[in-house]
């Protein structure tokens, strides 16, 4: 051993831990001995002494002289005075564990994705055939990503969080981010989406439902995603932001920065909670945009606020529940509003007065001719809220937040492309020689035709019991052999428009059983009428969508517009391109043949070119 060579520290270090690890014993690094310059000299490593009660003195160790980096050995001793660590036990010694580059990355890429330590380690253990090939324990992956946790926040968690925003600009220059700071420079408000999230936006904005019951866990900042349903009937993230604060000034900003975003295009109708601060930004930013307020956060109130009622059957399902859900008009609701107060001497309380004052916002009663997409479904809010909460509760600094957005984001896009294929071709159909039933299994999705299966299949409990005609619209009276109550069906028999006063087609977008019961009567009608087809929930609610739009686009839009345009259409180029590597040739060979000057250049500049050349040519 005395006279050995090794040509680094790191050298001399591994042979040794090589060695002890093999005997059956731990090492440290000890003394150092330094020149006047500081340069080491002299290099002790010692048998490893972990904690107070292993301590006993052994004598072992090793001691290198240094010049010039090389660790020369010059005194060693080998004598021991403890037994040994078993050799079944000698991978849990410290110093010979460590944790390989392919082993991190595996650790990184399954926090990334929200998995814990514990479980990332049981899958690192299973891999290698058990925890004893491992070369680490549990403590190791958790101490490692505590550490790559660290390295996130390092240097500022929130400047960290902008150099990502700025690096995902600079990949892509349709990403959008914005912020706002107060008067000493300290970020207070942040809003960010990606390219893709603007496209989402472009084919289902006309929805969006925007939470703010979200927390980060380090800086209790308010998380506020914007949320909309895709064609298939899935959740879509169109941006998210953090707040300092619940303030209108704060909301206002957010607001208008989400409307620039998504060029100056508001939704038809937004969802929010009861805060007043949230409705006064909508007046100001969103005037002409419908606000209603999500029953599954009214539901989560009312445990709160009167859960001695809210949590009888009798109260919730009799009163409450139909208040909300079933009440058809302004008189059945006051009427059922009245009957509870009698009932169950709620007249006097605060909170159900406050809820009485905004049920425009929030009953079936009163704008059932508004647009909703079906949100007002708790279980779609709770599905959102879940997803949230599991994130804000998982991640201790904004970087990580984003970096499990992003993974949720990733994840939510790729169920999108598998519900895409999915609902190529058509459903199996029960009722076969159906024209309607076939027409809607060939242009909705499968998630939104099973919506529109259930409401056909009732047109056999539906009946007319009576019928008038103006001599331009016949005018239907149905009743339902299940259900007490009618409803009254118009239909133009000229122009095929019709409607219904359940309006169903005007909140959720698909015709009502009633609807459908008057059209499948009528033998000259064997399709939907294209008047009652919305393209959202269509197949091909995404295809040609920019196409359409850019028809509309003025010469002087901005750059970036155009930017817009020419990124999302080349997305679906590479989307379809990418299937295989047949469908690649094609699209590269396509994309190659645009980025010639004939094919992009205007005829007119062409031809200036041309003669340019030809004049250089000729002298």
């Amino acid at each position: 051993m005395i006279g050995m060579i090794f040509a680094s520290e790191l050298e001399a270090y591994n042979k040794y831990v090589a060695y002890a690890i093999g005997k059956g014993f731990g090492v440290r690094k000890s003394k150092t001995r330094k020149n006047d310059k500081g340069e080491i000299t002299r290099r002790i490593f010692k048998k490893k002494n972990e904690r107070l009660e292993v301590r006993c003195g052994c004598p072992a160790f090793i001691k290198f002289k240094v010049e010039n980096g090389v660790h020369e050995v010059v005194e060693y001793v080998s004598e021991h005075n403890h037994e040994f660590i078993p050799e079944h036990q000698r991978q849990l010694i410290r110093c010979g564990r460590t944790i390989s580059n392919t082993c991190k990355g595996v650790l990184v890429d399954m926090a990334k994705a929200g998995i814990g330590g514990t479980m990332a380690y049981k899958f690192l253990a299973n891999e290698a055939g058990g925890s004893q090939n491992l070369g680490l324990i549990l403590r190791d992956c958790q101490n490692f990503l505590q550490s790559e946790r660290s390295n996130l926040i390092e240097g500022g968690d929130c400047q960290n969080l902008l150099n990502h925003f700025h690096s995902m600009q600079m990949q892509n220059p349709m990403f959008f981010y914005a912020q706002q700071v107060d008067q000493e420079g300290r970020l207070t408000n942040l809003f960010w989406r990606d390219s893709l999230s603007k496209f989402d936006y472009d084919c289902f904005g006309d929805v969006v439902v925007f939470d703010t019951t979200y927390r980060t866990n380090k800086y209790n900042l308010i998380c506020g995603p914007f949320v909309g349903v895709n064609h298939h009937w899935k959740n879509t993230l169109f941006g998210c932001a953090f707040l300092s604060d619940e303030t209108a000034i704060s909301f206002i900003w957010l607001f208008e920065v989400f409307l620039k975003s998504m060029g100056n295009k508001a939704p038809k109708t937004i969802f929010t909670d009861q805060d007043q601060a949230i409705a006064k930004a909508i007046r100001t930013v969103f005037p002409n945009t419908q606000h209603r307020l999500c029953t599954w956060h009214i539901g989560k109130n009312a445990n709160q606020n009167i859960g001695h009622l809210y949590n009888k059957p009798e109260f919730k399902d009799k009163y409450f529940s139909k208040l909300m859900y079933r009440c058809r008009s302004e008189d059945e609701f006051d009427s059922t509003w009245r009957k509870m107060d009698e009932e169950w001497g709620t007249e006097n309380n605060s909170w159900l007065q406050r809820l009485y004052d905004l049920r425009y916002k929030w009953s079936s009663a009163f704008g059932r001719d508004i647009f909703t997409c079906g949100i007002t479904s708790s279980q779609r809010s709770e599905s959102t809220n879940n997803v949230f909460q599991k994130m804000a509760a998982k991640t201790s600094s904004l970087v990580l937040f984003v970096h499990y957005y992003e993974e949720q984001l990733k994840h939510m896009r790729e169920t999108k492309g598998q519900d895409d294929y999915s609902s190529r071709g058509q459903p199996t159909l029960h009722v076969m020689h159906n024209g309607i039933l076939k027409h809607a299994a060939s242009v909705y999705t499968r998630a939104i035709f099973k919506r529109f299966y259930d409401e056909f299949l009732q047109i056999v409990s539906q009946h007319i019991s009576s019928t008038t005609f103006d001599g331009l619209v016949y005018e239907y009276t149905l009743t339902c052999k299940e259900i007490q109550g009618e409803h009254i069906v118009k239909f133009n028999h000229v122009d095929f428009s019709i409607s219904c006063e359940c309006k169903l087609f005007e909140s959720k977008g698909w015709l009502c059983c009633h609807a459908l019961h008057v059209l499948n009567a009528n033998p000259s009608i064997s399709v939907i009428p294209s008047a009652y087809i919305l393209k959202r929930w269509t197949k091909g609610a995404k295809q040609g969508y920019m196409n359409d739009e850019s028809h509309e686009m003025s010469a002087g839009q901005s750059t970036s517009n155009r930017f817009s345009t020419l990124m999302q259409n080349a997305f679906e180029v590479m989307s379809l391109g990418a299937q295989d590597e047949n469908t690649m040739r094609i699209a590269k060979k396509n994309l190659n043949a645009t980025m010639q000057p004939s094919y992009i250049m205007p005829p007119g500049i062409m031809n200036e070119c041309n003669n340019h050349i030809s004049c250089r040519k000729g002298l």
